[in-house]
């Protein structure tokens, strides 16, 4: 079975036996379940699942597997509250010393530094950009394992990492700079991009070496995908453009989410012009 699998079953176990738990049945509550179980499902579709083997065999698919572990599950996973929600796990008497605990008499704590959204930043790109490199993807896809154990946790905990800067998971509230948010996710969609371009329009031929090996049934842990040299470098543009269009389906709600934040902040998106033109201004004349 595979390690995000029996994570993806585990999780939604447990996220079902808290929801049971719990006495409340609000709107909110009913929401957060929801998006938790859909998360948990997605999960275990994109790396357990009929689909995830076919990912081994189309790079398409493969894409669509990555996108959904390092972008949509952190993100639901995240605005469920889904790591709260386990303390309904515990009883009445556990959790109210667990969460007492927590938060009045906790002494080991994470440590919080400024550059922590930059670095969470910086991860997720640089984790991105690694498992695009010919030499890493052939790598990591003809040696038995590294796939499971490797680079899908590192896409998801990378993706958890950014986006708990940028979705605020109930009743967690985000304190990074509105301009800091937004460098984020322009540098990671940017990142997307360049990416996108340089396996589809900057190149001319296929770059993993993997998708032109044949397929040995007798070996299942080199799962050469034995297709020709232009088939390949079709799945490869294939694969480029879903990269390309999915940073849409993510970087759009963030976005929308940090306008808001900054029309709260500032009364309208002009009051928030004013606000740093007057800065700039001052700052010139100073």
């Amino acid at each position: 079975m595979h390690p995000l699998g029996i994570v993806a079953l585990a999780g939604g176990v447990a996220s079902t036996v808290a929801f049971v738990r719990r006495p409340s049945r609000r709107r909110r509550t009913m929401l957060q379940f929801a998006a938790a179980m859909t998360c948990w499902s997605l999960l275990w579709f994109a790396t357990a699942s009929h689909f995830a083997e076919l990912g081994m065999m189309s790079l398409p698919d493969h894409m669509i597997g990555h996108v959904l572990v390092m972008f949509a599950i952190p993100m639901g996973l995240i605005v469920s509250s889904t790591g709260r929600s386990w303390v309904w796990l515990l009883g009445v008497h556990q959790r109210r010393r667990l969460l007492r605990w927590w938060y009045c008499h906790r002494r080991l704590r994470c440590p919080r530094f400024r550059g922590a959204p930059v670095l969470a930043a910086v991860t997720m790109n640089t984790v991105m950009v690694a498992a695009h490199v010919p030499a890493i993807f052939d790598w990591i896809m003809v040696h038995n394992g590294a796939m499971d154990w490797l680079m899908e946790p590192a896409f998801l905990l990378s993706g958890l990492f950014f986006f708990h800067y940028l979705i605020p998971a109930w009743p967690h509230r985000i304190t990074v700079r509105l301009r800091v948010q937004f460098l984020m996710v322009a540098a990671t969609m940017v990142e997307m991009l360049i990416v996108a371009m340089a396996m589809s329009i900057f190149s001319s031929t296929n770059w993993y070496s993997v998708m032109l090996m044949p397929s040995m049934p007798t070996m299942p842990y080199m799962p050469g995908m034995g297709l020709s040299p232009a088939v390949a470098f079709h799945q490869q543009q294939l694969a480029a453009a879903i990269l390309w269009i999915c940073g849409d389906f993510w970087a759009v709600p963030c976005l929308v989410l940090i306008v808001r934040r900054l029309v709260l902040r500032d009364g309208s998106i002009l009051g928030a012009l004013e606000r740093h033109s007057a800065k700039v201004s001052g700052s010139v004349l100073d």
